[in-house]
């Protein structure tokens, strides 16, 4: 149960840290949403220019979005751990727990059947947002 996510937490540091790996994984994708080069190699015709791979390395706006990434992680982890004290629930992560965790915890049962159905509501604003895009 821990060797998968210990390795995807691997591979994602590898990813940050190791300019080459960043790299790699960016001229794969570059040549994975290539259609014309694509194309051309199933189809038996002459090899098209591939555009040129996008620099992957860290940007500013990258760094602070995973930086607010991890602390938003961090106070819902510490909301959901940490319940209302019930001697002063005006005080502390009370205020916390009621306004960011007991709502996640009033959405996530348990039951198969509703986690079925918010991955199908975030798969649907995913396929929104992707359209949006284009």
């Amino acid at each position: 149960m821990l060797a998968v996510p210990g390795l995807l937490l691997a591979d994602c540091l590898a990813v940050g840290v190791l300019p080459g790996v960043g790299r790699a994984l960016a001229a794969g994708a570059a040549a994975f949403a290539d259609r014309a080069g694509y194309l051309a190699d199933v189809l038996g015709q002459p090899g098209v220019p591939v555009a040129a791979a996008p620099d992957a390395w860290w940007t500013a706006s990258g760094v602070a979005l995973g930086l607010l990434s991890a602390l938003l992680a961090a106070g819902f982890a510490t909301a959901a751990v940490r319940r209302a004290p019930r001697l002063a629930p005006r005080r502390g992560t009370g205020r916390l727990y009621r306004s960011a965790a007991l709502p996640l915890r009033r959405l996530h049962s348990g039951l198969l059947g509703d986690y079925v159905a918010w991955l199908a509501v975030g798969l649907a604003a995913l396929l929104v947002a992707v359209t949006a895009q284009l």
